[in-house]
């Protein structure tokens, strides 16, 4: 009988004891949360202690390169050969720079036309002072102030010649130096066997400067498990102060704000706003959109500036040497500037999205990417005007397949055109229905 009471007592003691127990882990759980977001904004803010940023000369690479010979014209997109070429030149030494001016494209295209060398290009102008700054090139120009205002598109090497070429085919000009060091470096790097080449032809009847693949191509197609940057990633890169903000529940997004500063994250499709100002006197939106590349270190993956439109610098995601192009910018990080009213200011505003690809799907897929002769041909068809068409590129097409995780990246065709991105196939829908 005693045991029996002695039991009772026990039994209610621990019961009572898991009563409290139960209470504090309901009532602790959004401790437990807090503590989550404190851990990643440590781990972050450890990462970026630990220098693990971004180069301006990984960021700011040319999106192809073409090595033209006797027997022909190929094509490579590889990453390494861009950094390799670039370093060579960085190497190199040149005379001063002269800048010539010419009545026409096909003027222009004639002086420089290349029977043996390499031309690298980028999908729009590119000032050439900053990739000078960002090469670490010696490269002066024969005019003081010239270098402050020219822009180009492609970058040559004549070999014949023994010079470098920079041109810009919008306004018909041509930035040229006398080469006085050897090519042998360039060469070496042209023959290394691990580089991805695809032949490619000129077609001065559909665009005087560019390089297109005459028939189909096949590439990889990918499949990525997709995941969501906590967002903490961006409040820890660009708020002044992240650790004294604060934030705003009463609307369905995700809102935090201190002084002049802002960022809201939209939780439907994920994509995140901040506005804020940047401050001093030497402004250059190629240099100061690059801090906040870099301050986002490598967690945003391989991560590279592919254009700017309207004072708003486009920095994608690339993959296998090509750019990733989503409806609601996946893979994709912008940032614009505009006058703030007040002098030695501008307001900033920076695009991104917290959706990410990380484990990739093991896939033996792929997809035979049509010839670009023949998809700018039938966009000029369909009625393309070609003062609206300024770049054409492969690319890969963020797809999210629903209720799987899944991401789909397929490659094809996409167009610069009236400054926006198209995928060609869309173009040209478009401009179908335009003309019926």
């Amino acid at each position: 009988m005693k045991f029996s009471k002695y039991f009772l007592w026990v039994g209610l003691v621990l019961m009572i004891a898991l009563s409290f127990y139960l209470s504090y882990l309901i009532w602790a759980s959004p401790a437990s949360e807090d503590q989550t977001l404190v851990e990643e904004t440590e781990d972050t803010e450890a990462t970026q202690e630990q220098g693990d940023y971004v180069d301006a000369d990984e960021i700011f690479l040319p999106t192809k390169v073409v090595h033209v010979t006797d027997s022909g014209a190929k094509a490579s997109n590889t990453e390494p050969l861009l950094e390799d070429l670039q370093k060579d030149i960085s190497q190199a030494s040149f005379n001063s720079l002269t800048i010539q001016s010419y009545d026409s494209s096909a003027q222009l295209a004639q002086h420089t036309a290349l029977t043996d060398g390499i031309e690298m290009d980028y999908a729009s102008l590119f000032p050439l002072k900053n990739y000078i700054d960002f090469f670490d090139i010696d490269l002066p120009f024969e005019e003081d102030g010239e270098e402050g205002s020219f822009k180009f598109q492609i970058v040559q090497i004549d070999f014949s010649e023994k010079k470098i070429c920079f041109i810009n085919k919008e306004e018909q000009l041509s930035a040229e130096a006398k080469l006085t060091s050897s090519l042998s470096n360039i060469n070496d790097t042209l023959q290394k066997e691990s580089i991805d080449w695809y032949d490619v032809v000129k077609d001065e009847a559909l665009d005087f400067f560019e390089y297109f693949n005459e028939e189909p191509v096949k590439l990889k197609k990918f499949s990525y498990i997709a995941s969501s940057r906590p967002y903490t990633i961006f409040r820890d890169a660009f708020f002044t102060d992240p650790k004294n903000l604060r934030s705003n529940e009463d609307t369905e997004d995700l809102n935090i704000y201190d002084g002049s500063e802002s960022m809201v994250i939209e939780p439907d499709d994920q994509r995140v706003d901040f506005q804020g100002v940047a401050s001093g006197e030497d402004f250059d939106q190629y240099k100061d959109s690059y801090q906040y590349v870099r301050e986002l270190g490598t967690s945003y993956g391989s991560v590279r500036f592919l254009d700017n439109i309207k004072n708003r610098l486009d920095y994608h995601i690339f993959v296998e040497g090509f750019p990733v192009f989503s409806d609601d910018d996946e893979g994709k990080f912008s940032v614009a500037f505009s006058n703030s009213g007040q002098e030695g200011q501008r307001s900033v505003e920076v695009r991104a999205n917290l959706n990410t690809i990380q484990v990739p799907i093991p896939s033996d897929s792929e997809v035979e990417v049509p010839s670009g002769k023949v998809v700018l041909e039938n966009l000029y068809y369909a009625g393309a005007d070609p003062e609206k068409m300024h770049s054409l590129v492969v690319g890969y097409n963020w797809k999210n397949i629903e209720d799987t995780g899944v991401v789909d990246l397929e490659p094809g065709w996409y167009v610069q055109y009236d400054d926006k991105w198209y995928n060609s196939e869309d173009l040209m829908q478009q401009l179908q229905e335009s003309e019926e």
